[in-house]
């Protein structure tokens, strides 16, 4: 009897730590969830995964912030683009240029998203800006090439094919293998492609 009642004095006790350690339990599970979003490539902490643009005490005209804002919007436009869920991916490659508008890759992934949508008006102007920052970029003329085939321009296509690899694409596996320069393929001057490609790589 007297175990029994120590018991009963000790469990409003109990309860209350009980609590403590489900909600303290609860937010570390919270706080594992968004760890789990893309991460910068630049190495940052969590700010740089989930923000608003609505924060007052985050400073975002920062060049830092901008930077750290472009990346994550960038991965998130990646992830989106594997999952064919173009539209949205579109709309972060375009957040990403907001935030830096010197973002190359996500010139390139935007153009490539646009191409996949049909868009060729919008994938070209993507195309033009990105050459009128850095006209060497070799994706950027691999990017050109399928643009091009897609429009059943052959000769340009591959003649920006050859800009490609001349500036340093080397993804032979891409260039066998890419539904959209399948018309490139049938094209004689590929194959010389390909051996200038497979020269530059051994």
């Amino acid at each position: 009897m007297k175990i029994s009642n120590k018991l009963l004095k000790l469990m409003p006790l109990t309860l209350i730590i009980g609590l403590i350690i489900f909600f303290t339990t609860d937010q570390r599970g919270l706080n594992l969830k968004q760890l789990e979003k893309p991460s910068s490539t630049n190495g940052g902490g969590n700010n740089e995964l989930i923000h608003t643009h609505n924060e007052g005490k985050t400073d975002h005209k920062s060049p830092e912030a901008q930077k750290r804002m472009g990346i994550y919007h960038y991965n998130e436009g990646n992830k989106l683009l594997k999952q064919n869920r173009t539209e949205e991916a579109i709309k972060n490659y375009k957040m990403a240029l907001h935030h830096n508008n010197r973002f190359e890759a996500a010139y390139i992934n935007l153009s490539t998203a646009y191409l996949n949508k049909k868009n060729f008006k919008l994938s070209l102007k993507t195309l033009s800006t990105l050459e009128s920052i850095n006209p060497n970029h070799p994706l950027l003329h691999y990017n050109f090439s399928c643009y091009y085939a897609l429009l059943g321009n052959v000769p340009k296509g591959i003649e920006s094919l050859k800009q490609a690899i001349e500036n340093g694409f080397k993804d032979h596996q891409t260039l066998e293998m890419d539904p959209d320069i399948e018309n490139l393929r049938q094209n004689p001057r590929f194959k010389e492609l390909q051996s200038l490609l497979l020269a530059q790589n051994a």
